[in-house]
Formats: structure tokens, C-alpha cells, sequence
């Protein structure tokens, strides 16, 4: 019998809400992603709500391979047939505009070398046979790298005319395995919790 296991080794940080540590760049970026004209003001309050009101307009800039925004479309499918009688329906606009609330994701330009190991073995033996053969099983190890384009960048804007607040911001250095942890599910539950709280 032969497998091989393979483990990715990464490690992950976040920072969420707090727009004093964005450095300059990151500002600038983030209003290039969205496109927020230069005369609006773009400014940060972690304990800003959601608008209120019995639906909100939501315009979705996602910008990061492997996460598309018909996933964030079909959940709000799903929350306006199972929360948007009690917390608000949600209607996703195309022209952001008209948006009273901004879900972007995108990633840096920068690439990471994330370390990658492996382990093969090969000719398991079966417990009938003898101590000698036993000893016959191979073991090897293969360590690599792979590039990752870090770090992903999550935020949750509201907009009010030409005020900008973010109300969340996540940063992810580096990614784990996806069974594990996704920033899309993460920018979207806090997006729910946010409407549950207004």
C-alpha cells in the first residue's frame, strides 16, 4: 500500500478595525480599487453602524482570485429568504454610486514564498509480515516553496454622498488551508454580524 501526505505549512495574521496602523499606500490603494474620487473624504470609525433602514444597497468589489462575487451574491440570496424580514433585505447594486455600503477584497501586488513540505512513504507492510521486511519502508522528505500573492486585504465600507467609513478592515499576511480558513467567509460574517447589530 503506498500514500503520501502532504501538509502546507503557513501561518497567518489579521488586523481588523483598526485603520490607524494602514499605512499611507494602503489608503491609496484601497481608493484606487474602488475607485473613491479624490474629494471624498475616506475615514475610519470601528464603532460606526450599518445605516439603518429596512434594506440596504450593497456594491461588491471583489478583486481576489478564488473569491468571485457570485459567491457573495448567492449568500445574499440566502439572507434576504432567511434574515431579511428581521434584520433588512439586501439588494446588490452594480453601480457603486448608489451604494449604501461597499464589500471589497483584493490582494497586494506582492508575492510570498510560502513553504511547503511533504512526506512520501512507500511499501507499507502488512502486520503478517516478518520484522525484516518491516524494515524495508522508505521514507522521504520534500520541502519546496510555492508563490502566494499576499497579503489579502478585506474591508467593510459604509457611504454617505462623499463620506467614506470603513467600519472593518482585515488584513491576511499569508494563507492557511482553505478547509481551514477563507477571508471571503470572514468579510462576509462580519457583514452579517454588522447588519444583526444595527
Amino acid at each position: 500500500m503506498k500514500f503520501v501526505a502532504l501538509a502546507l505549512v503557513v501561518f497567518f495574521s489579521t488586523v481588523g478595525g483598526v485603520f490607524a496602523q494602514t499605512d499611507k499606500k494602503e489608503v491609496i490603494n484601497l481608493r484606487k480599487q474602488i475607485k473613491i474620487p479624490d474629494k471624498d473624504i475616506l475615514r475610519s470609525n470601528e464603532n460606526a453602524k450599518l445605516p439603518a433602514g429596512d434594506s440596504l444597497k450593497i456594491f461588491l468589489a471583489i478583486k481576489r482570485s478564488g473569491s468571485e462575487a457570485e459567491h457573495f451574491e448567492k449568500w445574499v440570496d440566502e439572507w434576504n429568504k432567511e434574515d431579511g424580514d428581521k434584520y433588512g433585505k439586501l439588494e446588490v447594486v452594480k453601480d457603486i454610486s448608489k451604494a449604501d455600503v461597499v464589500l471589497t477584497q483584493f490582494v497586494s501586488t506582492r508575492i510570498k514564498q510560502v513553504g511547503e513540505a511533504s512526506v512520501r512513504v512507500g511499501n507499507i507492510p502488512s502486520p503478517e509480515q516478518s520484522i525484516s521486511q518491516k524494515t524495508k519502508i522508505k521514507v522521504n522528505n520534500e520541502v519546496g516553496y510555492k508563490p502566494l500573492p499576499l497579503p489579502v486585504y478585506s474591508y467593510l465600507i459604509t457611504r454617505e454622498n462623499d463620506v467614506w467609513t470603513i467600519i472593518y478592515q482585515g488584513v491576511e499576511s499569508s494563507l492557511p488551508n482553505e478547509q481551514l480558513f477563507n477571508p471571503e467567509l470572514r468579510l462576509w460574517r462580519t457583514f452579517k454580524e454588522e447588519m444583526k447589530a444595527r
